[in-house]
């Protein structure tokens, strides 16, 4: 089952529009994209783990988009945790906190919203 999260769907519109011949996949299971040392360790619940938005350049580049939530400890470490193990296994990790992209989240002012995203990948577009 695909779960779209707050600013996830405007987020998938923007990023075709800004990487047109890359191939651009929601909700990817974190196993597809870890190598083999790390796919052996996972725990039944990162098994269960999705990435939210994942374009396929040279290195994977994965977006999170992280609400709320994603501000308390425990969530952090689980990110941490993540994100150490996606840039070992050769990708690139983009998180797209609600603080720092308040119009994406709100999913109203689309402009704004692009121009949030693009501030955030400034280093891949």
């Amino acid at each position: 089952m695909e779960i779209i999260g707050q600013g996830e769907r405007l987020s998938a519109k923007i990023l075709l529009k800004l990487f047109p011949t890359s191939v651009i996949r929601r909700q990817v299971p974190l196993k597809e994209l870890l190598s083999k040392e790390f796919k052996e360790d996972m725990g039944v619940r990162a098994l269960k783990e999705t990435l939210d938005l994942v374009v396929f350049l040279d290195k994977p580049l994965v977006i999170r988009i992280q609400d709320d939530r994603h501000k308390t400890k425990a969530f952090g470490i689980l990110d941490g945790r993540q994100r150490y193990e996606l840039e070992c296994s050769g990708c690139n990790v983009i998180d797209v906190f609600k603080y720092e992209c308040p119009a994406l989240f709100k999913e109203k002012n689309k402009e704004q919203a692009k121009l949030e995203l693009e501030s955030l990948l400034r280093d891949y577009i």
